[in-house]
C-alpha cells in the first residue's frame, strides 16, 4: 500500500523507520509527517493525528507476554506436592517474567496504546521527529533540516514527559520476601523443617532488591523520578482534596563534594543495622540481636523520614514529627518487651551436692539443652546418679537416680497443670525403669535455696527389672528390690522456667531372689543364699538425693 495516497493535501513525508517491534510484534514501520503517525505492517495500519496524542513517554516494559503467567503460575502450584525444586524453578520464572524489562517508547491515545521496541538510539529519534512534526514545508539543504520564514514561530509543543519507574514496588515486595523467608527460618527453629522455603524466598528477596536498585540506578541516570507507588498516589490525593500543597522530601547536605539525602542515609543505616542483628541472631540461634538491632535501626529511619521533610512550616513538620514518633513507639515498645521472653535460662545443681566417688558419690553423667524460636523456649536435661561404689570399688549405699528438666515458656502455667504434668512424668519414669509404683506416702511442699516453693510426692514400688538406669548408665539391682520415687515440680517466674526433678532410689540389698518353692533347687539354697531382697534397707542415697533437689539453681545462660 502506498502511504502517500492517504496523504491530506498539506501533508508533507517526514521519515520512515523499519523493522520496529510494537506490543511485542515484530515487522511493523513507522512513517512520520507533519500531520500523522503511521504504525503498520503487512496486516495493519494506524494512523494517529498528532493533536490526538496523549501520551508520550518512555518506560520499562515486560519483555515476554503475561500469558506466560497462564504456564508458570499452574505448574508451579502443581509441583508443590511433588518436586519442590521444579516449582521453585517455575516461580523463579513467574517473577523473571513480570521482571525482565525493556525500554519502550509509549504513544497513547484516549482508546489504545502502543509499545515501540528497538535501539535507544532509534527511540530517540522517533521520539525527536513526533516532537517536531508537524513543522511544515520542509527544506533539506546540505543535509540538513530548516524551516521556512513563515513557519518561525509555529512549532508544535508536543513535550516528551519522562516517566521513571516505580521503585516502591520491588522495594515492598524485597521487604515482603524477607519478612517471610525469616518467618520461615523462625519455624525452622521449632523443628519444622522448612529449610528449602528459606533459602527459596531469600533467594527471591535478593531478587527484588536488585531490581529496585536497577530502577533507582536508571532513574537517576535519566534524571526522572520515581513513578509515584500506590500509598503515595494516595497519600498526595489526600493532601490535594484538602488543597495542602505536595513537598518532595528531598532534603540534602553536602559531604566531601557528595550530596548526601537525609532519607536514603537514615534507610541505609537502618539496613545496616537491622543486617547486623541478623547474622548474630543467626550465629547465636538467639532473637534479642535482632530486636536491639530493630530498636536502633527503625528510629534512625523514622529520624531521617523526618529531616527528609525540610523545609517545611512548622505545622506540617510537627506532624511529621508526631507521626514518625508514633510509628517507632508501634515498633520499639514491642521488640522492648519482647527482649525477656528471649533471655535464655538453665539450671545446675552445685558442685558441692555432686562430688563423686571420692565425696558423696553423685555424679553429674549427662547436659542436654535445646532451644526452640531462637531462645523463646528451651529444655534443659541434668542427669545424676550414684553408682553405689566408692572410688575404690567398695560399697556406698545403694543406687539412685536423679534427673532434673527444666522447661523455659513464654507463659505462666498453673499450678494444676504442673502437678499434671509431674504425674504425667511420674507414670513415663516409672514404664521406662519397669518399676511397680505401689502407693503415694506423702505429698507436701518445701522450699528450695532461692526460696520457690515446691510440689512434691513420694511412692514406694518395687523393681520389676534388674537393672535401673539408661542406656550406657546402668546399674545391675535385684529383681523385686523396694524403691522409693520422688517427684518435684517448682516454677521460677523470673526465668520463665518450670523445673521438674525426678528421682529413684534402691533402698533394699542387692541380693540374687530365689524361689525357695521351684521344685528345681535344692532345699539347702534358701538357707545360704537369702531369697528375700527386702530383708535390709540402706537410705543413704535416698536421703541425698531429698537434700540434692530443693539445691538446683535457675540461672541466665
Amino acid at each position: 500500500m502506498d502511504l502517500t495516497e492517504k496523504f491530506l493535501p498539506n501533508e508533507k513525508f517526514l521519515k520512515k523507520y523499519k523493522d520496529l517491534t510494537v506490543n511485542r510484534k515484530t515487522g511493523y514501520s513507522i512513517a512520520i509527517t507533519n500531520l500523522r503517525i503511521f504504525i503498520s505492517n503487512k496486516n495493519e495500519v494506524w494512523d494517529i493525528y498528532s493533536d490526538k496524542i496523549n501520551y508520550l513517554g518512555r518506560l520499562f516494559t515486560p519483555m515476554f507476554s503475561w500469558w506466560w503467567q497462564l504456564i508458570f503460575i499452574p505448574m508451579s502450584l502443581i509441583m508443590l506436592d511433588g518436586s519442590k525444586w521444579i516449582a521453585a524453578i517455575f516461580m523463579l520464572l513467574s517473577i523473571a517474567r513480570q521482571q525482565i524489562r525493556i525500554e519502550t517508547l509509549t504513544i497513547g491515545v484516549k482508546s489504545k496504546n502502543w509499545n515501540i521496541t528497538k535501539d535507544n538510539e532509534t527511540l530517540d529519534q522517533i521520539s525527536e521527529d513526533i516532537r517536531l512534526n508537524s513543522v511544515v514545508g520542509v527544506i533539506r539543504k546540505d543535509g540538513k533540516q530548516i524551516w521556512e520564514a513563515e513557519d518561525l514561530g509555529k512549532a508544535p509543543t508536543l513535550n516528551i514527559e519522562l516517566i521513571g519507574e516505580n521503585e516502591s514496588r520491588p522495594l515492598t515486595s524485597a521487604w515482603s520476601f524477607a519478612a517471610i523467608s525469616f518467618l520461615s527460618y523462625y519455624a525452622s527453629s521449632f523443628g519444622a523443617g522448612t529449610g528449602f522455603w528459606t533459602f527459596f524466598l531469600a533467594i527471591i528477596s535478593i531478587g527484588f532488591f536488585i531490581i529496585h536498585r536497577d530502577r533507582k540506578k536508571t532513574n537517576e541516570f535519566r534524571g526522572v523520578d520515581p513513578k509515584p507507588g500506590l500509598i503515595l498516589q494516595a497519600y498526595q490525593y489526600i493532601l490535594n482534596y484538602f488543597k495542602i500543597p505536595v513537598i518532595n522530601t528531598r532534603w540534602s547536605f553536602g559531604f566531601y563534594q557528595r550530596t548526601i539525602y537525609v532519607r536514603d542515609l537514615g534507610y541505609q543505616l537502618c539496613c545496616v543495622f537491622l543486617l547486623i542483628g541478623l547474622f548474630i541472631t543467626y550465629a547465636n540461634e538467639n532473637m534479642i540481636p535482632l530486636l536491639i538491632a530493630m530498636t536502633i535501626g527503625i528510629p534512625i529511619y523514622l529520624i531521617g523520614r523526618t529531616l527528609s521533610g525540610i523545609p517545611r512550616s512548622n505545622k506540617r513538620m510537627a506532624l511529621r514529627s508526631f507521626s514518625a514518633t508514633f510509628v517507632g513507639l508501634l515498633v520499639v515498645i514491642p521488640c522492648l518487651l519482647l527482649m525477656p521472653m528471649y533471655d535464655t535460662a538453665t539450671i545446675k545443681v552445685p558442685k558441692s551436692f555432686v562430688q563423686g566417688d571420692s565425696g558423696n558419690g553423685w555424679k553429674n553423667v549427662m547436659n542436654q539443652y535445646d532451644e526452640y524460636g531462637l531462645g523463646l523456649a528451651s529444655t534443659t536435661f541434668s542427669l545424676y546418679i550414684d553408682d553405689a561404689e566408692d572410688n575404690e570399688g567398695n560399697n556406698d549405699g545403694y543406687p539412685g537416680i536423679l534427673m532434673v528438666v527444666a522447661v523455659k515458656v513464654p507463659i505462666d502455667i498453673e499450678e494444676k497443670d504442673m502437678l499434671s504434668e509431674l504425674d504425667k512424668q511420674f507414670k513415663r519414669m516409672a514404664v521406662d525403669q519397669k518399676i511397680e509404683l505401689d502407693s503415694e506416702i506423702e505429698k507436701g511442699s518445701r522450699k528450695t535455696k532461692q526460696g520457690y516453693e515446691t510440689q512434691y510426692s513420694i511412692f514406694n514400688g518395687t523393681a520389676k527389672t534388674d537393672s535401673i538406669g539408661f542406656e550406657g548408665y546402668n546399674r545391675t539391682i535385684t529383681k523385686g528390690s523396694k524403691t522409693l520415687y520422688v517427684g518435684e515440680v517448682w516454677k521460677a517466674p523470673e526465668y520463665n522456667l518450670i523445673v521438674v526433678a525426678m528421682g529413684i532410689a534402691i533402698i533394699s540389698e542387692e541380693e540374687i531372689n530365689v524361689d525357695p518353692f521351684d521344685d528345681f533347687i535344692p532345699d539347702f539354697i534358701p538357707d545360704i543364699i537369702p531369697d528375700n531382697p527386702n530383708d535390709t534397707t540402706n537410705m543413704q542415697n535416698w536421703l541425698e538425693l531429698l537434700d540434692i533437689i530443693p539445691e538446683t539453681i535457675c540461672y541466665y545462660n
